[in-house]
Formats: C-alpha cells, sequence, structure tokens
C-alpha cells in the first residue's frame, strides 16, 4: 500500500495540497479539528473527497496514523502547525523542523528572540502581561514617544494587528488583546506582544524548504491601506519578478531567518518588511501562504508552494530552483466601510467582463449579511487579475469602481 500525506487541518491554501498529492499516485489522509464542509470562499472548506480518510482529532492519534506508514506531515492552515509538527517528530523524524524551536515559529515575540540569539536582525520586541513592564520597557528602549505595533503573541489574517501612533494610547488596545479570545485558539491571550514599528514595502516570501535547503516560490509586494481605523487592511498584492539586485537581501535574509527557526522541511509564508536599515521580519509561519495563493502562483510562475512540496517530500529536492516571473497576477481585496446586509451584489456582475480577470472569489449574494472590513479575514471577496501589467491596473481600477457602489444596509 502506497504510503499517505498527512493534511493536519485542510484548509486555506490547503486545499490545495491533497490534489497535487495526488497526481504523483499520493493518497491523503485529512487531520481535522472539526467537521470537513465542501469548497467555500477564499478556499476555507475541502472537498472530502479528495482525503481517502478523516481523523478527526483525539488523544491517541499517533496510534491510530501509525500504522498508515505516513510519508510525512504537512499543515494547511495555521491550526495545524503545532500537531503536524509534533506528529513529523513523533512518526517522521526524518521530515521534522527542529523540535526545540516548535514554539519560535508561532511566537511573534519568541521569533525575535531567536533571530536575536542567532545573530540576524530583528525587530524591538516585548512580550508580557503587564502595563507596568511595557513603561518600563518603553522608556529603557527610548520608544515613549515612537510608534509601536501591538499584537496577540500567536494569531493570523491580522487579526487585532493594531498601529499606534508616535506618542498615543497603547494602554486600551494592549487590555483589548488581554481581555479578549484569539479566533485561532479560541483561548485567552495570556500576554500581548508590543513591537518597534518596521517601516518600508512589505513582502510574502513564500518558501519550500528541502533537506535544509530554501527555495524561492512566490514573491509578493503588498500593499496595504489605513481603513476604518486600521493600516493593516490589504487592498491589492502583486507577485513581482526576482532578481539578485532588487531582492536578493530580502531572500537572503529569509533564508537567515529559517535557519534561526530551526525550518528544514515544507513550506514557510516569511513576511519581510524592507527598512532603511535593512529587511526585518514580521513574522515567519512554517505553512503555505493562506487563501488561494497557490493558483495565484501557478498563474504568475508556472509553479507554487504546493507543487514543490510534493517534489521535496517525494524527490527529496526541488526540481525548478530558479524563481521566473511569467506575467503579473495582482489579487485585488474588496472591502466593506460597515457590516450589514447586501443589497446590491449585482454591482459586481461586470467583473466577468473585465479583460484581465483570472479568478473571482465573490460569494455573497443579496440578502447575505456581511463583516466591516477590518483585516484580511474580514476581506468581503477577492478577484485576481493576470496578463500585462497597464491593463491589469485599469481593471483594477475598475473593480474600485463597482465596489463604491455597494449598498449595505447596516
Amino acid at each position: 500500500m502506497q504510503s499517505p500525506i498527512v493534511i493536519v487541518d485542510p484548509r486555506s491554501s490547503g486545499v490545495e495540497l491533497a490534489p497535487a498529492f495526488k497526481a504523483r499516485g499520493i493518497p491523503a489522509i485529512a487531520v481535522t479539528f472539526k467537521p470537513l464542509k465542501e469548497r467555500a470562499g477564499f478556499g476555507t472548506e475541502v472537498d472530502t473527497s479528495d482525503f481517502s480518510q478523516v481523523i478527526p482529532v483525539q488523544d491517541n492519534l499517533v496510534e491510530i496514523l501509525r500504522p498508515y506508514n505516513p510519508l510525512g506531515f504537512i499543515p494547511g492552515a495555521e491550526k495545524g502547525v503545532p500537531l503536524a509538527n509534533e506528529l513529523a517528530e513523533k512518526l517522521t523524524p526524518k521530515f521534522a523542523n527542529d523540535p526545540k524551536n516548535a514554539l519560535n515559529r508561532l511566537h511573534k515575540a519568541q521569533m525575535q528572540q531567536a533571530l536575536r540569539e542567532a545573530g540576524v536582525p530583528n525587530l524591538k520586541t516585548l512580550d508580557t502581561s503587564s502595563e507596568v513592564q511595557v513603561e518600563s520597557w518603553l522608556k529603557d528602549n527610548n520608544l515613549q514617544k515612537a510608534p509601536l505595533i501591538i499584537k496577540p503573541p500567536i494569531s493570523a489574517g491580522s487579526e487585532k494587528v493594531y498601529h499606534i501612533a508616535a506618542g498615543g494610547d497603547w494602554r486600551k488596545i494592549f487590555n483589548d488583546i488581554l481581555a479578549n479570545p484569539s479566533n485561532l485558539t479560541g483561548e485567552l491571550n495570556e500576554s500581548a506582544v508590543i513591537q518597534e514599528l518596521a517601516v518600508g514595502p512589505e513582502f510574502s516570501v513564500g518558501t519550500v524548504s528541502a533537506n535544509g535547503k530554501h527555495y524561492l516560490a512566490h514573491l509578493i509586494k503588498y500593499n496595504k491601506i489605513a481603513f476604518n481605523g486600521r493600516e493593516t487592511i490589504y487592498d491589492h498584492v502583486e507577485f513581482v519578478p526576482f532578481t539578485e539586485e532588487t531582492y536578493g537581501e530580502i531572500f537572503d535574509f529569509a533564508k537567515a531567518a529559517l535557519e534561526a527557526l530551526g525550518v528544514f522541511w515544507g513550506a514557510s509564508h516569511n513576511e519581510v518588511m524592507l527598512t532603511k536599515d535593512g529587511p526585518r521580519l514580521i513574522e515567519s509561519v512554517p505553512r503555505m501562504t493562506g487563501g488561494p495563493v497557490v493558483g495565484f502562483a501557478r498563474e504568475a510562475t508556472g509553479s507554487s508552494q504546493a507543487d514543490k512540496l510534493v517534489e521535496a517530500y517525494l524527490d527529496g529536492d526541488i526540481a525548478q530552483k530558479e524563481y521566473k516571473l511569467k506575467k503579473t497576477v495582482v489579487p485585488v481585496f474588496l472591502r466593506s466601510a460597515t457590516g450589514g446586509k447586501v443589497t446590491n451584489a449585482e454591482v459586481f456582475d461586470d467583473v466577468a467582463k473585465l479583460p484581465t480577470l483570472f479568478q473571482r472569489h465573490i460569494w455573497f449574494k443579496n440578502g447575505d449579511t456581511i463583516p466591516q472590513t477590518i483585516d484580511y479575514l474580514t476581506s468581503i471577496g477577492i478577484v485576481a487579475l493576470s496578463g500585462d501589467r497597464e491593463a491589469v491596473f485599469e481593471d483594477y481600477t475598475k473593480i474600485r469602481e463597482m465596489e463604491s457602489r455597494l449598498h449595505v444596509e447596516v
């Protein structure tokens, strides 16, 4: 019997993993935290027919999975990262990352500490539940009148990531993070992370590692805006070409961060800010970049993190090591100024007529309730454009005009 790949929490971009392995004749087992449904939205649900077995998380999971002789364990989404790491360590150690760094690869403050200890440039960061300690740290680091970032120690999708203006009041946000449970874990945050603000263009450096060697799978430039009182709103992102002269410094930094965090195998989503002092890590998570990015990357480059993961686990290395951009791909994130009931979803019907349309992920209809957009997770849709760059951004303008006519009943 062919050894299966095990996908832990196969949601978000993880919906693409089982089909990618199936194309090479490898069956997949899903390990799930909750029942699976059909595909929807940003790809946050999954087709159960992709899997030979669907096994819910339970206490004796190691012994249940051992007889299958798994090929490896891959997290599909953020929640699956710790469990996939634990299962790999116990059942497929040759494909496991450094267990001593497991928490460092998730915890936003310990991540920076790991970089610091490895001599990799990092951001001044404090993890605490004490206002008194924050005040002392700000004073010691001459940050009392500097802009700050406050966020939960473990989170995803820009959840509760707040910008504090220079000299602004950080206390309300700090205590809000401590008082409210994480959407990711469902548990209260025992601490909050306070960090100096990194300023500069931000990139998603998507990598796949094979036996300690790190390869570039995609390079995406973020374009975020201030909206609804938050500064972490995605406007659009763009797959950009890579050369050593333009972005070699960023990729070299990402590889150094992966080394510091003990990554040997698998995909990593690395968010890197190019500041005036050089690259700085915003976060690195050992999973694929979330959302429908696999299809976008294939359109832009001919490959993706999912495809390269198959090569890493089956062949021990990556076939196409050089990263090449084939065409401009720009996913545009739709947003709503208020939450409420949609009354004219048809304003987006003309998206289908856009010359550069590649994919659209718009799933609401008239009468549906949509959220107020405050982060990635509350974007109300994604329209991906592909082709000539000038034509792409002409269509981007048309999408924003459609969006401006959307009516939401509060």
